[in-house]
């Protein structure tokens, strides 16, 4: 079924797999230790390109990133101080989010030829009506 659904990951070959889900953890434990996206979001970009360019669809990309936040949710709860988990799980998924966000962003204006627009997640937390690019 995973083949099916993510055949440019089932041809990759396990450990090439493996490689790649462990760089995307580098890059969410990084944006949680400097408290900051920039890293994440330019690693979003490398992806899209190079994910566009070797013929990967954007559904393929998004379950491989959902698949690494559940993987992530269930070390949270069985590693974290219960009182740690929902700090924790918010942080896994913004920036997940974040990195999904900007991963979809960027595959679709290389598609596009034309720059698409997303949601400026530090304005929406501050309730700013400028939260959108």
């Amino acid at each position: 079924m995973v083949g099916r659904r993510l055949p440019h990951y089932a041809a990759a070959g396990a450990e090439e797999v493996a490689n790649r889900l462990a760089a995307l953890f580098d890059v969410v434990v990084a944006a949680a230790d400097e408290n900051h996206l920039d890293g994440a979001l330019a690693y979003a970009d490398q992806i899209a390109a190079q994910r566009q360019q070797s013929g990967h669809g954007l559904g393929e990309l998004q379950l491989a990133i959902n698949a690494l936040e559940e993987q992530l949710w269930h070390t949270v709860m069985e590693d974290a101080p219960v009182d740690a988990q929902g700090f924790a799980l918010g942080m896994v998924s913004t920036i997940l989010g974040a990195i999904k966000d900007r991963l979809a962003c960027e595959y679709v204006s290389r598609a596009a030829g034309q720059p698409t627009h997303t949601l400026r997640i530090d304005e929406l937390f501050r309730g700013t009506a400028a939260g959108q690019l």
